[in-house]
């Protein structure tokens, strides 16, 4: 799998928060920074298409800020379904660099 630089990791989200970055498709990526660990999700919910880098993180779970969707924010799974997802990507870092590896 191809792997794409985000950031250096000083410029990951702080703690408890995230940050939006393009992917070289268009598509959206939200870099989350939850309890010492960083995870990378596309950026859009699958039900009405809202930005979820705005949405909260508490345990693990990520809830959508337009309708209150959740999912596992290392998985992109929904709680309410395991057919519903959001595409998640493994991020690594190396040399001081945050990358997310593509599909």
């Amino acid at each position: 799998m191809p792997l794409f630089r985000l950031c250096p990791l000083q410029d990951a989200p702080a703690p408890g928060k995230a940050r939006h970055f393009d992917l070289p498709d268009g598509i959206g990526c939200a870099l989350f920074h939850v309890d010492g660990k960083l995870f990378a999700l596309q950026n859009n919910c699958p039900h009405m298409d809202s930005p979820i880098e705005d949405g909260a993180v508490e345990r693990g779970v990520l809830t959508c800020p337009w309708h209150g969707w959740q999912f596992n924010v290392a998985t992109g799974i929904s709680l309410m379904s395991d057919h519903i997802r959001i595409p998640s990507y493994p991020v690594r870092v190396e040399n001081g660099q945050v990358f997310v590896e593509l599909p």
